[in-house]
């Protein structure tokens, strides 16, 4: 009888724990154990670019044409943003926060001339793709990095300088 009763004591002590052991922050989260489990955060400015965009930004339908070069398309559908747009020294700068693919993504845009010149980044203000789009025309990957980095960073700089909470 002491045989046949240690097995089932086992299989309840384990019936009752591995359930549990389910449950643990380190088990659920990292397939591996141990180490404590980091969920993606946005950079500081990523985080309060976002808080000001829903709170003062407008909800706007944009053409998906541009997205769709980027990569960030929705079957063809305008593409759902909050957008806030102001005036520069050197013209009219937008930023849009796209959430189509469930996670905050940033397209910053201005005017040149007769040209759209769009930044796709995520929230650590890192440049994805960017894209050239004419009014008479169809919009373009620019294939000049050092171009499209340069204007990047100037249309960042604007917004940075712009975010309240410095």
């Amino acid at each position: 009888m002491t045989e046949r009763s240690l097995p089932r004591r086992a299989l309840f002590a384990a019936a009752f724990v591995l359930p549990l052991s389910a449950c643990s922050k380190s088990g659920w989260n990292s397939p591996f154990g141990g180490g404590s489990y980091k969920p993606f955060t946005l950079s500081a400015r990523g985080d309060r670019m976002v808080r000001w965009l829903h709170n003062q930004g407008h909800d706007v339908m944009m053409a998906p044409e541009a997205f769709q070069v980027m990569g960030l398309y929705r079957d063809g559908r305008d593409i759902p943003v909050k957008q806030m747009a102001m005036d520069g020294r050197d013209g009219r700068y937008v930023i849009s926060l796209v959430n189509i693919r469930k996670i905050h993504e940033f397209v910053m845009h201005r005017r040149q001339g007769d040209v759209l010149t769009f930044h796709h980044c995520d929230t650590a203000f890192r440049r994805e793709s960017s894209v050239r789009y004419p009014r008479n025309g169809k919009p373009t990957l620019i294939l000049d990095t050092a171009v499209a980095e340069a204007d990047f960073q100037q249309q960042t700089a604007f917004w940075f300088a712009e975010m309240p909470g410095r």
